[in-house]
């Protein structure tokens, strides 16, 4: 089964070397600067130690890709300070977090729990795309999810289906966050006009759709469902603020609901997602602008008026959804 797109590269992140080396000693000291210390031991009968990180960081995660040309052995312990998922795209990886043991592969990924102890044997030819993600910023979406606070940390199922539905559409979006900064669009030093909101989108989607302890929070927040009244607070601040990089929990917070409640409310009664709703009011938006203002008027300026920070996307979404680009409509000099 297809579960990975491609990323437009045959060395993903490569825009973004972090480092390449044969030294063992460097390559672990190189790698625990951006994770944390641990041990690296490669397999007896290795001929080649080969190590390539390539690392682009945003706000509250990181996207990496590493291999080591050969089988090692890494033993970090409690990662502490960050969760770790990996996305085996080549090669196999045997690997432990807690008591779970879970053989890796292209279908199968893996979560580490930062509270868990780790243990992985990494075979030779395994190459790895992984998503590292600030302990703190799991902490505070899935809080923003329920809408309660948490006594204790988010701990996932270790084991990773990327054959689920769900799960294939997520690693759909991380790798089209994995293109983005690859072509220096998103992460590194040219973050995103929306990173805060791709980002989210990323940390959202794995969070209600990978086992965890807060699971069963979840469907009961389904269940629970959105007031009317918390439904048009949301509706209204969307379209207040139309030109503003938006979150989830923006809305949510103004709203006064959690962020599980206000996906499922939207999804009821607007059959759609909040941020479907937002792109679908920046588009009805942007229409009565091209259809107001003088001919003259730059379409760059009315996308980025309505909430657009790319004008090719705007006019592609413009044209799928009103028949005519945006240059047509405000060359008509009024309503079509």
């Amino acid at each position: 089964m297809q579960t990975r797109p491609h990323t437009g590269s045959a060395e993903p992140l490569s825009a973004h070397p972090l480092f390449q080396t044969g030294d063992i000693d460097r390559a672990r000291q190189n790698v625990a600067r951006k994770f944390c210390t641990h041990d690296l031991t490669p397999g007896r009968e290795y001929k080649r130690f080969d190590a390539r990180h390539n690392h682009a960081a945003g706000q509250c995660l990181s996207l990496n890709y590493l291999s080591y040309g050969c089988e090692v052995a890494i033993n970090p312990g409690e990662l502490e300070r960050f969760y770790l998922i990996q996305l085996p795209l080549a090669g196999t990886a045997n690997v432990r977090n807690g008591r779970v043991e879970v053989a890796a592969c292209r279908q199968r990924a893996t979560v580490l729990n930062p509270t868990r102890e780790t243990r992985m044997t990494w075979h030779a030819g395994c190459h790895k795309l992984l998503l590292q993600i600030d302990r703190s910023a799991v902490q505070a979406q899935a809080e923003a999810l329920l809408g309660r606070r948490l006594t204790e940390p988010v701990v996932f199922d270790p084991e990773v289906d990327l054959t689920a539905p769900a799960l294939q559409y997520w690693s759909k979006s991380l790798f089209s966050a994995v293109s983005l900064a690859q072509n220096r669009c998103a992460f590194g030093a040219q973050m995103h006009p929306h990173q805060a909101r791709l980002e989210e989108e990323l940390l959202l989607g794995f969070l209600s759709h990978q086992p965890s302890n807060i699971s069963h929070g979840l469907r009961r927040e389904e269940a629970a469902g959105l007031a009317p009244y918390q439904l048009r607070r949301a509706a209204d601040y969307i379209r207040a603020n139309l030109s503003e990089p938006l979150t989830l929990m923006q809305v949510a917070g103004e709203a006064g609901c959690s962020l599980r409640s206000l996906q499922m409310g939207f999804k009821r009664h607007y059959d759609c997602t909040p941020m479907q709703y937002l792109a679908r009011e920046r588009l009805n938006h942007a229409h009565y602008l091209l259809q107001s203002l003088p001919p003259d008027h730059r379409v760059s300026a009315v996308a980025f008026d309505a909430g657009f920070s790319h004008l090719g996307r705007f006019s592609i979404a413009y044209r799928a959804t009103f028949g005519r680009s945006p240059r047509e409509t405000l060359g008509r000099g009024g309503p079509a």
